[in-house]
């Protein structure tokens, strides 16, 4: 009887943490959206990839550029904004290290901010490991 229990809650405890509608609410409502995704530590790797279902643009803050979609590689920190107000979006961070390694996800919509997390990877000496983070009000 104590291992049912135990399963028991375990799945409870499972199926509460994959909710993402507690962290990660979705609305409809449409805004202009700010991601900053930043990377630090000895020598992090950061991989950010934002996409939307509006046919918006994001335009890259560092260099002014504009894309449809991004997919960008970077060692620090990248920003961007959307050109025109988004309600379908979402954003995936991925910190990429051979050492002991943090990422930061932030994400403003209309100035106010709606996600804001840190992950830190500890690291498997020499091999390459990654964490993410994901923000998303794309509904499955």
């Amino acid at each position: 009887m104590r291992k049912i229990h135990s399963l028991l809650v375990a799945a409870c405890l499972l199926a509460a943490s994959c909710n993402r509608e507690e962290i990660q609410p979705e609305t409809d409502k449409a805004g202009m959206y700010h991601i900053t995704v930043a990377v630090t530590g000895t020598s992090p790797k950061g991989s950010v990839h934002i996409y939307n279902l509006d046919g918006v643009k994001f335009r890259n803050e560092r260099t002014g550029t504009s894309a449809f979609s991004v997919d960008e590689t970077f060692t620090d920190k990248v920003e961007y904004s959307t050109e025109k107000p988004v309600s379908q979006i979402t954003v995936q961070g991925i910190l990429y290290s051979k050492e002991n390694a943090t990422i930061t996800l932030q994400i403003k919509k209309d100035g106010e901010s709606v996600f804001n997390q840190s992950k830190q990877l500890e690291a498997v000496p020499g091999i390459d490991t990654t964490v993410d983070l994901v923000y998303s009000t794309i509904k499955q």
